[in-house]
This record gives structure tokens, sequence and C-alpha cells, in this order.
């Protein structure tokens, strides 16, 4: 397995940077099967426990609280506004545009280097693909 990756000419420069691309999509009953083979659990179990964690995860969300999955990362929201010189010029009903949810993966840094690593990019490969 690897990231397939690809060069690509960014529109306001004439730059070229690498980018990733999808090879696939797993969807939802694929990924319960895929946990069951690994466990004890059903297919019907894990998607029970999955559906639950997304209804969990949107009200712990929603009452603007960090979640944290270990391995994983963290999620909360965040929000997209227009700026105001003063903070009583702020409206909300004017100024906020969007709600949005950030993720940010479990890191850990090492004391040595400092340099941070993140358990789910663990043994990644990246295969290098040219485009005509």
């Amino acid at each position: 397995m690897a990231i397939i990756c690809t060069l690509e000419k960014k529109r306001t420069d004439n730059r070229y940077y690498a980018r990733s691309r999808k090879t696939g999509c797993v969807g939802f009953a694929q990924f319960a099967e895929e946990i069951s083979r690994n466990c004890t659990a059903k297919p019907s179990d894990v998607i029970l426990v999955l559906t639950e964690l997304c209804e969990v995860m949107r009200h712990h969300l929603l009452d603007g609280e960090e979640i944290t999955i270990p391995d994983l990362g963290s999620f909360h929201i965040g929000i997209q506004s227009d700026s105001v010189e003063k903070p009583h010029d702020f409206s909300p009903h004017r100024h906020i545009h969007a709600l949005h949810i950030k993720f940010r993966p479990t890191s850990h840094r090492d004391p040595t280097t400092w340099q941070l690593s993140r358990p789910m990019l663990k043994n990644a490969q990246i295969k290098f693909m040219f485009q005509d």
C-alpha cells in the first residue's frame, strides 16, 4: 500500500506542488465488515456502535466540547466569520458565515529531536505518479 502523489501546478504562480490522490472510497458497510473480521463483534454490532459514536460526538460537539479519541486525534467546532474593528460592531447573525469540524491528529513529540510523529501515518509510503 502506498499514498499516490502527483505534481500539480498552482493557479497563482508557475510552481508545482505534490498532491495526494485518492485511490478509492470505503463505505460504512465495508468499514464495519473489516472491523468485525478483527474482533468478535458482528458487522451489525459494529454499525450500531459507529452510528452511536456519530450521535454522541455530534451531541458533545454541539455543546462546545472537544472530543479526543486515543491514537486518532481530537475534534472540535470551528467558526468562519468576518472581522470587525470594534467588539460592539460584531453581530453573530451578520458576521458568522459557517461552522465546521476541526480535526487535529494525535501526535507525539520526540524529546531529543522535537519532531512530531503521528501514529496513523506510521510506516506510510509514497508512490509518485507523473502526469502528462
